[in-house]
């Protein structure tokens, strides 16, 4: 249980200062947050097996062009099998939690952990959707991230989705590995 709250941690704000400078320990630092990230990911249960879940014909899938929530459908699609050390985390999500289908339209499990900071709660879900393709998707965030810094206020005015920046301070691109922003 330690293990996925401390990788938790890492979602929070970094003062910049605690961001090494020089590339080789960038580069060890990202490959750390990495791995931190993987732990959440892996902790999180998968979504539940629908063999009743219609299969959609080739000609629906191969695009990423979907107008609204009512073109995706739930894929049959599952990741990589996860690490095993990681697995026994995945119970300390709870089961997942009633929502209705204004707030759930497309029916996806959600799931709860208690925060051990006194914050409040973390909220998960793991889902594969087709219609919804991964280029878009990180298209998409790119361009809202940007748009949060365009709002003047208090911390956490202009969120999307309770993501966020106040101001960019550095955009710093490590070879190989990717960028911090």
């Amino acid at each position: 249980m330690a293990a996925l709250h401390s990788a938790l941690q890492y979602l929070g704000p970094t003062e910049f200062s605690a961001i090494p400078t020089e590339e080789s320990k960038t580069r060890d630092y990202l490959q750390h947050l990495f791995t931190q990230a993987q732990i959440i990911i892996d902790s999180v249960p998968p979504p539940p097996e629908d063999p009743s879940a219609p299969a959609r014909s080739r000609s629906n899938t191969a695009s990423s062009n979907v107008s609204c929530a009512s073109d995706l459908s739930a894929s049959s699609a599952r990741s990589e099998p996860i690490d095993p050390s990681n697995t026994t985390l995945q119970k300390e999500w709870s089961k997942p939690i009633k929502l209705g289908a204004k707030e759930n339209p497309l029916g996806m499990s959600v799931y709860k952990l208690g925060g051990k900071d006194g914050r409040g709660a973390w909220f998960a879900r793991r889902s594969v959707h087709e219609g919804l393709g991964f280029r878009k998707w990180k298209l998409g965030l790119q361009r809202e991230f940007p748009e949060t810094m365009e709002v003047q206020g208090g911390p956490g005015e202009g969120n999307i989705r309770g993501i966020g920046g106040e101001r960019r301070v550095e955009k710093i691109s490590v070879d190989g590995v990717g960028t911090i922003e």
